[in-house]
């Protein structure tokens, strides 16, 4: 039922980026001070309209963050968050005005429905859980409204215009693998040419040729033998070149951004470090979990689409906001 919990908070993406992980619980009453927070054309967003919508989430706040300057920092933050989405919300619904496109009572029940058996829960079991988080029946059914509101203007305005290509799926897929390599252990080896402290330009240039000459000679021939025969390293060069560092973490920077790019027994092109120029090559990295690029294209397809539709939806807003008086006044 955790699961269902976490799916059942819909969107809400951006103030709970807001909170980090922040829970829910109970929220003292206040005494509410009407005021403007912000304006959207002649529309004046108030702060009781703010504060219902943050309810669900000072309730975390007020649960799980420390009394004092922790908690003001966290509700500021969900404030902060919170009235540039009713900000966003306010456009949409112009827009959808002006492109005559509506939610109807009735979508919003068959999304409830479709919600509901995603969970694999009933709707009453489910609302029973959205009161759990401090969403009545009435806030749950408004936010699915907005959402599908969202849905349907980001087909009207939005759907024709993302376009994702083979090379989209590649660079998302390497970007999965460069950031799985972080966490695999490896074994790489270098051969250091060293450059002595005030080496003039000749001497620096041939100390480079020769780092090339290394690098092209590794393509085919036993790296360990050229460790041997040209490494300046005398920490590594008996045991073929080996860097004690068995996970990226451990090396340098320069270094790290190499090796992740590195496959299992590729030599890199000439580093530059701080005592002269290093050749590495990777010699052996833990086996991946990934599934092959063929394999990923479906998934990746649809995350790549809705990371440009995110991206472009961003854009579109902007563009209304430029077009509209909007003044944040929180």
């Amino acid at each position: 039922m955790e699961r269902g919990r976490q799916l059942m908070r819909i969107s809400w993406a951006l103030v709970a980026a807001c909170l980090g992980t922040v829970g829910l619980g109970s929220v003292a009453n206040a005494t509410v001070v009407e005021r403007v927070v912000a304006v959207v054309g002649e529309r004046a967003i108030l702060l009781s309209d703010l504060r219902e919508r943050a309810q669900p989430f000072l309730v975390q706040i007020q649960q799980q963050v420390p009394n004092g300057a922790q908690r003001n920092a966290a509700i500021s933050q969900l404030y902060k968050g919170l009235i540039e989405k009713l900000v966003d919300e306010e456009l949409e619904q112009r827009a959808a005005i002006q492109a005559k496109v509506a939610v109807t009572p009735h979508e919003v029940d068959e999304a409830l429905a479709k919600v509901a058996s995603q969970n694999g829960v009933s709707v009453d079991r489910l609302l029973q859980e959205a009161r759990r988080t401090g969403l009545d029946e009435a806030a749950y059914r408004d936010e699915l409204r907005r959402q599908l509101l969202q849905t349907k203007l980001i087909n009207v305005r939005l759907q024709g215009r993302i376009r994702v290509s083979e090379d989209d799926l590649h660079t998302a897929y390497q970007k999965l693998v460069l950031e799985e390599r972080d966490k695999l252990g490896f074994k790489v080896g270098w051969v250091l040419i060293a450059v002595r402290p005030g080496a003039q330009a000749a001497e620096l240039s041939a100390r480079r040729t020769l780092a090339e000459n290394v690098s092209h000679a590794a393509l085919t021939r036993d790296f360990g033998e050229l460790v041997r025969r040209f490494s300046d390293d005398p920490a590594t060069r008996a045991n073929g070149g080996v860097l004690p560092a068995t996970h990226l973490a451990e090396l340098a920077p320069q270094l790290r951004r190499i090796v992740a790019s590195l496959e299992v027994g590729q030599p890199s092109a000439v580093v530059v470090v701080p005592t002269g120029f290093a050749v590495l090559k990777l010699l052996e990295r833990e086996e991946s979990s990934l599934p092959s690029f063929d394999e990923a294209k479906g998934e990746l397809a649809q995350r790549v689409y809705l990371e440009k539709m995110t991206q472009a939806r961003r854009s579109w807003l902007d563009n209304l906001r430029r077009q509209q008086h909007v003044e944040v006044r929180l």
